[in-house]
């Protein structure tokens, strides 16, 4: 997964048509490295529909400004410049709850 690296990066990839999800994540945060266990098998389930990137919020703080994520591990999908869904918390998450916040971005997605 590729990280982001500038806000205008960020920019262009949220207002792009082809839906991506923004995995806001450090190397420090336990929650965020067991997530890393199992993010690659959601990645593959779901690149068909999404993009996926990672957003370091240490070295990137103003995406994470705007983006309103002020917790990590978390969640934001956009598409055509608008949130489709947001799964923001400094909460653990579990896989089914990872898939559950992409069924929700997927049934959101304007094809």
């Amino acid at each position: 997964m590729e990280n982001i690296n500038g806000l205008q990066q960020y920019t262009d990839l949220v207002n792009g048509k082809k839906p991506v999800v923004l995995f806001f994540s450090a190397d420090w945060c336990s929650d965020c490295r067991f997530i890393d266990t199992f993010f690659d098998g959601i990645i593959e389930d779901y690149e068909a529909k999404f993009d996926f990137y990672k957003v370091n919020p240490d070295s990137q703080k103003e995406i994470c400004e705007k983006a309103n994520v002020m917790g990590i591990p978390s969640f934001v999908a956009y598409q055509d410049g608008r949130v489709i869904a947001e799964f923001i918390s400094n909460s653990g998450k579990t896989k089914a709850e990872i898939e559950n916040f992409l069924r929700t971005a997927e049934v959101k997605v304007i094809s």
